[in-house]
C-alpha cells in the first residue's frame, strides 16, 4: 500500500492510492475521487476525455463529493431552491495531508450551512485509504454557532456499459422519483434492471449493498449513512460535459433524513468498497 503525490492539469494537488492490481486516484480539488482500477479494468467512470480540469468547475465523473446539502436542497427540511448544486465543496481545494504510515490520504474543509439554515459552519474531515477494501471515513463537525442540517454524499459513477442490466440489491423499494416532482413510489423489487434514464432517492436504503455489472460486483457496506440515490440521465441527457452515460451512480451519504448538528455537535461517516472480479 502506497501513496504518491501529484499534480492535475491546471496544478491542483492529486494522490495516487495503490493496493496490489488495485489504483485510486484522489484530488485535493473537491477531495473527490477521479478514477478507480482493479486489475486495469475501471470500478468507477472517470470520464477523462469530456470532464472539464480547470479549477473552478465541478470534475463530473468519478465520485464528487457533495457538501453540505445535495442537489439542490429540496430534502431539506425547508424544501427550498438554493444556488450551488450539490454544495461548494466539490469546487473547493480541500486541504490535504498523506498520513504517516503513507497508506492513506486525509483532506479538510470549512464550508458555510446551507442558505437558510444557521448561518454556522461546518467542518469536513475525509480519509481515504486502500487496502483489502477502499475505504472513506468522514467527520463532520458543526463549529459554528448556530443548529443547522446537513447532508453529504459520496456521488460514485459506477463504471458500466450496460446501466439499464445493472443489478443492485440492498437499496429498498420506496423512492423518491426526481423525474416525476419527487413524489414518492414503490416498486415490487428494487434489484430488477432499471431502464434509463432514472434520479431515485430511495428511503430504505440497509447499510450493506451491492452492485452487480458487468465486470465486478461492487459490495458496499455503510455506518452512519441514510439514504441512497440511483441515476443515470439516458442517452439523451444535455449535459456538456458529458458523452454516452456508460455509468450507473449509486450514491450512499446522509441524503435523507438529513442530519440535525448543535454547536459543538459531530457525525461520523464510513463508507466500504470492494470489487470483487467476476
Amino acid at each position: 500500500m502506497s501513496v504518491t503525490k501529484g499534480f492535475d492539469a491546471v496544478g491542483d494537488p492529486t494522490f495516487l492510492l495503490t493496493s496490489g492490481d488495485e489504483e485510486v486516484l484522489i484530488s485535493a480539488f473537491g477531495a473527490q475521487i477521479i478514477s478507480w482500477t482493479k486489475g486495469g479494468v475501471p470500478c468507477i467512470f472517470g470520464n477523462g476525455e469530456r470532464a472539464i480540469v480547470d479549477g473552478k468547475t465541478p470534475y463530473r465523473g468519478g465520485a464528487p463529493i457533495c457538501f453540505t446539502f445535495f442537489g439542490k436542497g429540496s430534502l431539506l427540511p425547508l424544501g427550498t431552491t438554493l444556488n450551488g448544486q450539490h454544495g461548494e465543496a466539490r469546487i473547493t481545494i480541500w486541504d490535504a495531508e498523506v498520513n504517516d504510515n503513507e497508506t492513506s490520504v486525509t483532506l479538510k474543509t470549512r464550508q458555510p450551512s446551507a442558505e437558510g439554515y444557521g448561518p454556522t459552519e461546518f467542518s469536513c474531515e475525509l480519509t481515504y485509504k486502500l487496502g483489502e477494501s477502499f475505504n472513506i471515513q468522514a467527520t463532520i463537525q458543526n463549529v459554528g454557532e448556530n443548529e443547522s442540517p446537513f447532508q453529504f454524499a459520496v456521488h460514485t459513477y459506477w463504471a458500466t456499459n450496460s446501466p439499464s442490466s445493472a443489478v443492485v440489491n440492498g437499496i429498498g423499494n420506496r423512492y423518491l422519483d426526481n423525474l416525476m416532482g419527487l413524489t414518492e413510489q414503490l416498486e415490487v423489487d428494487s434489484s430488477q434492471p432499471h431502464p434509463i434514464p432514472f434520479d431515485r432517492v430511495y428511503l430504505d436504503a440497509e447499510d450493506d449493498s451491492e452492485l452487480i455489472l458487468e465486470h465486478h460486483k461492487i459490495e458496499i457496506t455503510t455506518q452512519g449513512c441514510f439514504g441512497a440515490v440511483l441515476w443515470n440521465p439516458g442517452p439523451n441527457h444535455t449535459i456538456r460535459d458529458l458523452g454516452t452515460p456508460d455509468f450507473i451512480c449509486l450514491e450512499s451519504g446522509v441524503i435523507t433524513p438529513p442530519i440535525t448538528l448543535a454547536p459543538g455537535k459531530e457525525h461520523l461517516i464510513e463508507i466500504n468498497y470492494r470489487a470483487i472480479p467476476i
